[in-house]
């Protein structure tokens, strides 16, 4: 069975797993999630199995969709090898939007 890895461990009973044909297996957070009372947006939090936390947000009245990524990295973050500084080097151009070749 996969863990959650969160690394709380009182928080890991708000964590469901979730199997679908359609989706790669992830993680549900069950617990309400906070929000104005004016916002009539629906929020879900999934985590994926390599680490990935996701904020999905759907709002009924919207006519178009976004993404939005927010890397928590700096420069102090910088990998020693150079092949991880290749790959870090091309997410920050994908994230960007520069086509690599």
């Amino acid at each position: 069975m996969s863990t959650i890895g969160i690394g709380v461990s009182e928080d890991a009973q708000n964590w469901r797993r979730h199997l679908s044909p359609k989706s790669p297996p992830h993680w549900v957070y069950t617990k309400a999630i906070q929000k104005s009372q004016q916002d009539d947006r629906d929020y879900r939090l999934i985590r994926l199995d390599n680490g990935l936390q996701a904020m999905l947000i759907h709002d009924a009245n919207a006519d178009k969709a976004a993404a939005s990524l927010d890397v928590a990295v700096g420069h102090l973050h910088d990998p020693v090898r150079t092949h991880c500084r290749c790959r870090c080097a091309k997410c920050v151009l994908l994230i960007r939007g520069v086509p690599i070749g």
